[in-house]
């Protein structure tokens, strides 16, 4: 099953569980369970639903097939496989259930353990006593699962005849390339793919060399991965390997982890590196830690750049990366150490001398200031520079030394008056004037960060409004609030200043527009991706995504359009994104509204925001500043899914809920709003204030209590503008926006 058609297949499925109720010629089955699951699935909630399936099961001492079936199709859809394959594997009235659709749920759920060789038999036999309508269907999934076992032309013959009859004609040029790949005939393939048109004729080279491979031809076939260049490097090493050219192998198998460490065949081809192509050159040493870097293995990345050290690599490239995975490691007195040795190489020494100086900070070293002081006035044209200074600033402020952190932040902003630390330093300044009994000096450097088209310069038109207020002039107060509100009406500073004048909440009018059908264009688009994830196409679907996302249409319906239908369908920030595209066409149209700001699983969304007592508005909020409704969104720090959790995170509120919780179910997506909604829930408990809360979920609990100490702290205004984390500020800010966006666009 799709993950990103989560929602999409889970909706399908309900229907025809609603149809088999009148086939089913099982016992009595549970009606209270099985409505109440098929409607969880509706609103986009499989894992509630496997729960409800599950505890009717266990009250059940006798459960009858029909609940049984259905509750391993919750699992499928909640991803939780092997429970599925356990609740079917050996029943005795398997062949018989409904024209199939045991034996296709059973060969889901092991598909998705990876018994390819059994799923595929499983499919083959649903295939066989399916209706019409699924048979071609069910042959995809066959053919999937066949060549995923290593049985070429059994897989040949399934995409065959998928094909055949022409009922899957919306992606045929997706069947072909597929049937391609396993077909050994080479003559038969280039018949296949003569004419495949893109995105599919990407995966043309790949499937060329896979049936050279096939047909025996393993030197042309080696060349033929090699030149198909993403997607083939990796192929093209394991088959020289599988021939004995190890050396070959190895070549190609680290230009691969070289030339991209990030890409998914490098995380693929570290099994390699570690096992039977390990690394003998200082360079391919430094190539396999770059990629384990990537994938926060630091311990074993550091023990690879020691490898490439040890063996002469004294280059600088090497030395910066040995001082990342040292301060990584909490080796800080070495990281100083490898940063000055990276300094001797004069192209080099910019960034080494500033890595150090961080490094030095961390540590508390004396000789911090005059390394940052000394960078900052050696190389004043580097980007890093304006940092420098503002670190310098920072330090020294949190020593609540003031006379010296303004020197620096004096110094920030009139050498670099435009630069965003500038306006950090502007800030800072302008919190302790006022704090210190000097209003106009405060006011002084909020009009200057307006007149320098600072980037806070909604902000500092919004606290030359309080600083009005507080000294009495409540008219000049209102009128420069007002005025914000109307020019920044969607941004955050523009609805406090909003609320502080009393205007009341945002609203907006009732689209003008009346809603017309999509274009054919887009209803034929989206029923090939439903088409591709019915059967289990899920990379090929979203190939088509990157289509439609490269070539968006160029009118405001067709935009619209292709965004509700991908927000639907689990591709969050695709849909943003085409949203974002209508803008520049209508922005004030309340229908590119909710595309930027969508609500595709609001039920989804409502429930698990009651269950913990959290505001619905706000939970969706968060969701649109952690995933964009993307239910497969991968941070850089690994968080995972809608709500944006680490495993780690998962796994401790899964226990303290006593939640089953497996790694592989955190994008379940509601498993996930699940744990993410408690997680809110806990935070607002917590702190008490909901600004307080939602930088914790943004910057965990520690930092939000050392900065609730600060003085001014209570005034949450005071509060979000201190926050010393640029990003923890940012999210504070945009996810209350989102908030009050959410009201106005979607109601309570």
């Amino acid at each position: 099953m799709s993950r990103h058609g989560a929602f999409w297949v889970a909706a399908l499925a309900s229907e025809l569980v609603l149809a088999s109720l009148g086939r089913a010629q099982t016992a009595v089955p549970d009606h209270t369970a099985t409505y109440r699951a098929d409607s969880l699935r509706l609103s986009g909630r499989p894992w509630h639903a496997a729960e409800t399936l599950l505890a009717a099961a266990r009250r059940d001492p006798n459960p009858n097939a029909f609940l049984i079936v259905e509750g391993a199709k919750a699992e499928v859809h909640a991803r939780r496989f092997e429970h599925a394959r356990t609740l079917l594997a050996g029943q005795p009235w398997l062949l018989d259930y409904l024209d199939g659709e045991a034996l296709a749920v059973l060969a889901q759920s092991e598909f998705g353990v990876g018994r390819f060789a059994d799923a595929a038999t499983h499919f083959q036999m649903a295939r066989a006593r399916a209706p019409a309508a699924r048979v071609p269907l069910l042959a995809v999934r066959a053919g999937v699962a066949f060549d995923a076992a290593g049985q070429a032309d059994s897989a040949a013959l399934a995409f065959a005849a998928a094909r055949a009859g022409g009922k899957l004609a919306s992606i045929d040029t997706w069947l072909r390339v597929r049937q391609a790949r396993v077909t050994r005939d080479t003559a038969a393939v280039s018949q296949l793919v003569a004419d495949v048109p893109a995105p599919a004729a990407r995966d043309v080279p790949i499937a060329r060399a896979r049936s050279l491979l096939l047909a025996g031809d393993t030197t042309r076939a080696i060349e033929a991965f090699a030149a198909a260049g993403k997607g083939g490097s990796l192929d093209a090493a394991r088959l020289a390997l599988a021939t004995g050219d190890s050396a070959r192998a190895r070549t190609m198998l680290y230009a691969l982890l070289a030339r991209d460490p990030l890409s998914d065949d490098a995380a693929a081809a570290v099994s390699l590196a570690i096992g039977p192509l390990p690394p003998r050159a200082p360079d391919q040493h430094v190539a396999l830690a770059r990629a384990l870097n990537r994938r926060t293995s630091v311990r074993d990345a550091r023990i690879h750049v020691d490898h490439a050290l040890r063996a002469g690599d004294s280059s600088a490239a090497t030395l910066l990366l040995y001082g990342e995975l040292l301060v990584s490691s909490g080796r800080l007195r070495d990281a100083v150490r490898a940063y000055a040795a990276a300094a001797h190489d004069s192209a080099a020494r910019p960034l080494a001398v500033y890595r150090r100086a961080r490094v030095l900070v961390r540590l508390g070293d004396s000789t911090a200031i005059p390394a940052l002081s000394g960078f900052a006035q050696s190389y004043p044209a580097d980007s890093a520079a304006p940092g420098a200074l503002y670190i310098l600033g920072d330090m020294q402020d949190g020593r609540d030394d003031w006379g010296q952190a303004g020197r620096w932040y004096t110094e920030l902003i009139g050498r670099y008056p435009t630069d965003a630390r500038a306006s950090l330093a502007r800030f800072r300044l302008a919190a302790h004037a006022e704090s210190a009994g000097h209003p106009d000096s405060a006011a002084a450097l909020y009009q200057s960060e307006i007149d320098a088209s600072g980037p806070q310069r909604t902000a500092a038109r919004f606290w030359l409004g309080k600083m009005a207020a507080a000294r009495g002039d409540s008219a000049q107060a209102k009128r420069i609030w007002i005025a914000l509100a109307h020019e920044d009406s969607l941004g955050y500073y523009g609805m406090r200043a909003r609320r502080e004048t009393g205007l009341g909440p945002l609203a907006f009018a009732p689209p003008v527009v009346q809603p017309t059908p999509p274009a054919p264009a887009v209803v034929t688009g989206l029923a090939r991706i439903d088409t591709l994830l019915l059967a289990g196409l899920d990379t090929e679907a979203q190939a088509e995504v990157r289509v439609v996302l490269a070539h968006p249409p160029q009118d405001l319906e067709g935009l619209l359009a292709w965004s509700e239908g991908l927000g639907v369908r689990g591709y969050g920030s695709a849909a943003v994104r085409l949203g974002w595209q209508a803008a520049l066409l209508a922005p004030g149209d309340v229908r590119v509204l909710r595309a930027i700001f969508p609500w595709p699983n609001r039920a989804a969304v409502e429930a698990e925001a009651q269950e913990f007592g959290v505001d619905a508005l706000l939970l969706a909020a968060l969701v649109r500043q952690e995933s964009v409704f993307d239910v497969e969104a991968l941070s850089p720090a690994g968080a995972r899914g809608l709500a944006q959790l680490l495993p780690s995170t998962a796994s401790l509120l899964a226990r303290g809920l006593d939640v089953a919780f497996y790694p592989e179910w955190i994008t379940v997506p509601d498993l996930n709003l699940h744990l993410g909604a408690a997680h809110l829930a806990e935070l607002l408990r917590r702190f008490g204030r909901v600004d307080a809360a939602i930088a914790a979920y943004n910057a965990g609990p520690q930092p939000v209590r050392r900065w609730l100490d600060r003085a001014g702290a209570s005034d949450p205004d005071r509060f979000i503008e201190l926050i010393p984390y640029p990003e923890t500020r940012g999210y504070v800010r945009s996810l209350l926006r989102n908030r009050e966006l959410y009201r106005a666009l979607y109601g309570p």
